[in-house]
């Protein structure tokens, strides 16, 4: 048996930090001549806001408000890949667009990941690690918790040096 890698699934939450840990993933995509796949997970709404929002909205209203918050994040991802791929960071290569595939889903990051590499028939994970902070606490765990239940290989790509 050999070890190939033929599909790589990044994972990112369009963090500031997200053009170095995508280009990492490119990287690896190249050097493997890999097809990528980057994915965006959009947490649910919790149960409090979904009330509130209830509350203020009728379900129309509702529906609408959250159709064009879906097509907005899948509008800033595919924005924010595309500039990565057109003009990559420092040393870096772009990627035929033939091999980049762009998702955007609803859901819980952890349970979305594992679910789409499933799906796809990944070989690699690549995700980026966070700093410690109250706003990237929830991040770092779900790559803790991706790592834990991940039946492939999970890359986990630190913050570059300021």
């Amino acid at each position: 048996m050999t070890n190939q890698i033929k599909k790589i699934l990044y994972a990112t939450d369009l963090s500031q930090a997200a053009p170095h840990f995508f280009q990492y993933a490119l990287f690896l995509a190249n050097q493997f001549n890999a097809h990528l796949t980057s994915l965006h997970v959009m947490e649910e709404l919790s149960p409090e806001a979904k009330l509130a929002f209830s509350s203020y909205f009728g379900k129309d209203v509702r529906k609408e408000l959250l159709l064009k918050r879906e097509q907005g994040a899948m509008d800033e991802m595919k924005a924010r890949v595309r500039r990565l791929c057109e003009a990559p960071l420092e040393g870096g290569e772009p990627i035929d667009p033939q091999r980049l595939t762009i998702k955007v889903t609803k859901g819980y990051p952890e349970e979305q990941i594992l679910k789409i590499s499933k799906e796809m028939d990944a070989d690699l994970i690549v995700m980026g690690a966070h700093e410690k902070g109250f706003s990237q606490t929830f991040l770092g765990t779900v790559a803790k918790r991706v790592l834990r239940r991940s039946r492939i290989p999970v890359t986990v790509v630190p913050l570059a040096k300021k």
